[in-house]
């Protein structure tokens, strides 16, 4: 987008100006709750964010959470897929610095669950593959920022790390940056194309440009997002050749939508 600012890509995007679905010619959606997008901190475009992340360990309950309303920690759900807890936590932190590589955003890991900004964990209420809740702040007048994001993985479900091709079986990576995405302010673009699209489906490995300049407008560009619009982030070499169906569909909270089942 040369020769446009943010400030106007902003303005752009929020009042619709280009003929057609915005979100098929720039390849990203911003979230919109209560009628506003929103991000972490402060609602302008483009400003960058400190966040923090930390595990649920214990029994969580959050009262009027659309998603991940009761969780648990995190283990019950990779824990019988045969991940051990350094694995998991290894990938986490590979997908918080996917999103930091592109746009200036943060994550720092914390120990205190109820302290953190973002708190990752297992469904208690088994549902669909893995799901986002964004709640805002009150605000008197002007618009909101985020308050909290729950990420929950549904623990009926097998995990895996690595792509395989097969797409019955999630990588957690490869969905945590999806559910990052959300967590921070970022909605389904369309089916595919985009780590941020609604389909699973094993056949790229990096976020892709719609993913980075979507995570750039919120909170400005990171030091690599010229580099990451196509190489791989994750693992080395391309992607298996996926088997079967061109993927699932996320049943993902971010978007309210739900288009399709959620599997």
């Amino acid at each position: 987008m040369r020769g446009i600012s943010l400030v106007a890509f902003a303005l752009l995007w929020s009042g619709f100006a280009l003929a057609g679905e915005p979100e098929t010619f720039f390849g990203f959606r911003l979230l919109d709750l209560e009628n506003q997008t929103v991000k972490w901190q402060s609602p302008r475009m483009g400003e960058r964010a400190a966040v923090t992340y930390a595990f649920a360990t214990g029994a969580v309950t959050t009262e009027k959470a659309r998603n991940c309303a009761r969780m648990l920690p995190p283990e019950k759900a990779y824990a019988p897929s045969g991940i051990a807890k350094d694995q998991f936590a290894r990938e986490v932190a590979a997908a918080f610095r996917m999103w930091k590589a592109v746009a200036d955003i943060t994550f720092r890991q914390i120990g205190d669950p109820e302290a953190a900004d973002i708190l990752i964990g297992a469904q208690a209420e088994p549902i669909g593959r893995a799901f986002t809740n964004v709640a805002l702040k009150p605000a008197g007048g002007g618009k909101k920022v985020i308050a909290r994001s729950l990420i929950c993985l549904n623990p009926k479900q097998p995990w895996k790390i690595g792509f395989d091709g097969n797409l019955d079986v999630y990588d957690l990576r490869y969905t945590m940056v999806h559910e990052i995405g959300h967590a921070i302010g970022l909605d389904h673009p369309g089916p595919t194309g985009q780590i941020m699209s609604y389909r699973y489906d094993e056949r790229r490995k990096s976020l892709q440009p719609g993913d980075i300049k979507g995570a750039a407008l919120l909170y400005g560009p990171g030091p690599a997002a010229p580099r990451f619009a196509g190489g791989a982030t994750t693992g080395s070499g391309p992607a298996p050749a996926v088997k079967g169906a061109p993927g699932w569909p996320f049943g993902i909270g971010g978007d309210h939508r739900k288009p399709g089942p959620a599997r």
